[in-house]
């Protein structure tokens, strides 16, 4: 299965930075990188294309918008994926952005997801995220955040992702702030964009998404319902395989 990773010519990613999320619970990976990339108003540089490309477009300030978009600003790059992708390409998908980031001598990988609210006990400190890191990770970079209770489980291209940096001995964190799992959860975004300004110094105020998250909420809920119904149509054709998450 073909995943082809695009990349305007003459970029040089040596010693950047990777940052992506997808939409698992209450979209936090998606809101996050998408909010940073526009805050920082970072230059969109490739596209990664599938064999089972999701069949969506939209438009952003009069250009077209494809689902799988790179992005580059400073040491900093970002994948932003409009869209999830194929239940049944989350394996060949995330390998070849792993063996790519390697490949391209990126010094560390930033993922962001979601943790389930409802697994926090009423008893449990203020602390709102949880990580999980590399062995790789572990040994170069300090972190105080607490990590993932043993026995909880995540799923989907992140724990892909961390699988194959692991076994290739590459630093990579997953930031995963309690979300609400019912609903697109932009504030459990915001929390993952402040521990990023701590790693990475970078400085995103984060504002304008605590003011506007109803609206944001309220936009995400629209594409997640035509993308349920793009999985309804693919489920039919397919003999009912679920192809999304």
């Amino acid at each position: 299965m073909a995943i082809k990773i695009i990349i305007d010519e003459g970029r040089n990613f040596n010693d950047n930075i990777l940052i992506t999320g997808f939409h698992g619970i209450g979209t936090t990976g998606f809101i996050a990188v998408k909010y940073i990339v526009n805050e920082l108003k970072a230059e969109k540089i490739g596209t990664i294309l599938c064999d089972g490309q999701p069949p969506f477009i939209t438009t952003f300030e009069n250009k077209i918008s494809l689902p799988f978009e790179l992005f580059q600003k400073n040491k900093f790059v970002f994948l932003v994926p409009q869209f999830q992708p194929y239940r049944h390409e989350f394996q060949p998908f995330s390998e070849t952005l792993v063996e790519w980031s390697i490949k391209s001598k990126i010094r560390k990988t930033i993922l962001i997801g979601g943790l389930d609210s409802r697994l926090k006990k009423k008893d449990e400190p203020e602390d709102n995220i949880r990580i999980i890191a590399t062995t790789a990770y572990q040994k170069k970079f300090e972190t105080r955040l607490p990590y993932l209770e043993d026995g909880l489980f995540v799923t989907g291209p992140i724990a892909l992702m961390l699988t194959f940096y692991e076994v290739k001995k590459f630093p990579a964190i997953a930031l995963l702030p309690y979300a609400e799992s019912s609903r697109a959860d932009p504030l459990a975004a915001a929390i993952a964009i402040k521990e990023i300004n701590q790693i990475t110094k970078m400085d995103i105020g984060v504002e304008k998404l605590i003011q506007d998250a109803e609206k944001i909420e309220q936009d995400l809920s629209e594409i997640i319902l035509q993308t349920k119904e793009q999985q309804d149509m693919d489920t039919k054709d397919q003999g009912n395989k679920r192809l999304y998450i």
